[in-house]
């Protein structure tokens, strides 16, 4: 009995620690078998299937691994457990391989011969009449202090002080965010002084600072409201460098001073069309900006000789076929960019630019300005009529500026003749600032407007933006 049972052992063993699986890969769709197929394991080591798409699992060397993955070109790839994989038969879904767009077309023109067509149809294509805009704007800053020192201060102000001026420096943030989001319509078109602006809201953001910075700040404030008269102003003087600082704005008003109260009125009046008037001229400037307007800096359409074309290339952008044309500039010109062209009715209706040298710069007695990015994108639409207008606009720019200078402030004062003692603070101020800016436009409404309706509309703007400790909503969902 022992013998039969030692002999039944010898024969079963071989079989028992060489126990594998045969697997069988077909194609899901056709079930024809898929040849050299990648068969792998968690730790990466792996085999491949034969010309009839079969591999050999030997199961006493899968003890340690815990996943299969089986793959091949033009199928997507597969993955089993291995604790549940008992299969013969292994089925591999076809991965469909895309190919580039191949686009025929009966039309053979050169860059050049584009870029004329567009010219030639400006006026079919593009709206220069006027138009009443539904506009969001966002203006999102960051400003960072690389470097500022303060060193020979002096000052008449007993209150302001080097100590003052020290724990201001030493709690100043090295980097200061700033965010303004305005909702308005826009009226007008590209002619000189044709703009008009209502605002419906704004909001901002920006850094306070902490409680200690805001309580030196005020401290600030305070000495400067104690030590000057209401109407005077700070004379800046820095060698041949100089201007005037208001200080009306630390003025408090009573309330049973009648002519105090209008005067403070008449500066929220104006503090108001000042803001309005900001945001007006930004718009002005991004309108002014467009590639068909003769002043604009990115002048590919207008100024052709001025660049090196690439050969059109053919390709949809969403809906429309478009040709693809890249402008490297000659010369000393600053841009670089992509036209996306109507292959239709040539209209420019995207383009995308960045300048390949410094917009500007300038270093002369300590200053020194360095404006070294201007990178962006902007959109063209048609809205209710058949001509294109601005839909989007977006613009990132970049510009760094430091001062070594002394400089000095004099109190001067409207009521006070001749060379009277006033309060005077210099000291040397040593200030290295970048700063980096986004802004964006979003055209949600455009419609063509009467020269009677335009001159009919009041900008009676007494919107303020409202401050948020953080923007957590979408500002122009609403709108």
């Amino acid at each position: 009995m022992k013998k039969l049972i030692f002999l039944f052992i010898l024969l079963t063993a071989p079989n028992i620690y060489s126990q594998s699986l045969k697997v069988k890969i077909l194609d899901s769709v056709s079930l024809s078998p898929v040849p050299f197929a990648t068969v792998y394991f968690s730790n990466n080591k792996g085999i491949i299937s034969d010309e009839n798409g079969i591999f050999e699992l030997i199961i006493r060397e899968l003890k340690n691994q815990d996943s299969l993955f089986i793959s091949s070109m033009g199928y997507k790839k597969a993955s089993f457990s291995l604790n549940q994989f008992n299969d013969s038969i292994v089925f591999l879904p076809p991965k469909p391989i895309v190919l580039n767009d191949v686009i025929l077309t009966n039309r053979n023109l050169s860059s050049k011969e584009i870029i004329k067509k567009v010219v030639e149809n400006f006026d079919k294509n593009y709206e220069k009449g006027l138009t009443k805009n539904k506009i969001f704007l966002s203006r999102k800053a960051k400003g960072t202090i690389e470097k500022f020192n303060i060193n020979k201060f002096k000052s008449s102000i007993k209150e302001i002080d080097n100590s003052l001026l020290d724990s201001i420096s030493k709690n100043l943030s090295n980097e200061d965010n700033y965010g303004l989001e305005t909702l308005c319509y826009y009226f007008g078109n590209d002619q000189e002084e044709n703009q008009k602006i209502n605002l419906v809201k704004a909001r901002e953001t920006y850094n306070k600072g902490d409680e200690l910075l805001q309580s030196l700040n005020k401290r600030l404030e305070e000495s400067l409201k104690k030590n000057l008269k209401s109407d005077s102003y700070f004379k800046i003087k820095s060698g041949i460098f100089g201007g005037d600082l208001d200080v009306d704005g630390l003025e408090e008003v009573d309330s049973t001073d009648l002519e105090s109260l209008k005067k403070f009125q008449d500066k929220e009046i104006k503090r108001n069309e000042n803001f309005a008037k900001y945001q007006r001229n930004l718009l002005k400037s991004f309108y002014a900006d467009t590639f068909f307007n003769e002043d604009t800096s990115l002048n590919f359409i207008l100024k052709p000789n001025k660049y090196n074309f690439s050969n059109p290339k053919l390709n949809y952008l969403g809906d429309k076929l478009v040709y693809i044309i890249d402008c490297n500039p000659k010369g000393r010109s600053k841009f670089e960019g992509t036209l996306y062209i109507d292959a239709e009715d040539f209209a420019v209706i995207r383009l995308d630019f960045q300048n390949v040298r410094p917009l500007f710069k300038l270093k002369i007695l300590g200053v020194s300005v360095n404006r070294y990015l201007s990178k962006g994108k902007i959109l063209l639409s048609k809205f209710n009529n058949e001509k294109y207008n601005l839909s989007y606009f977006k613009v990132n720019f970049g510009q760094k500026f430091a001062i070594d200078r002394p400089i000095r402030l004099i109190e001067k004062n409207k009521n006070v003749k001749g060379r009277r003692k006033q309060n005077e603070i210099s000291f040397r101020l040593d200030l290295a600032v970048q700063n980096e800016r986004v802004t964006e436009i979003q055209v949600f409404e455009s419609t063509q407007i009467e020269l009677k309706d335009f001159e009919e509309i009041k900008q009676d703007n007494k919107v303020l933006p409202e401050f948020l400790e953080k923007f957590t909503t979408n500002f122009w969902e609403e709108f």
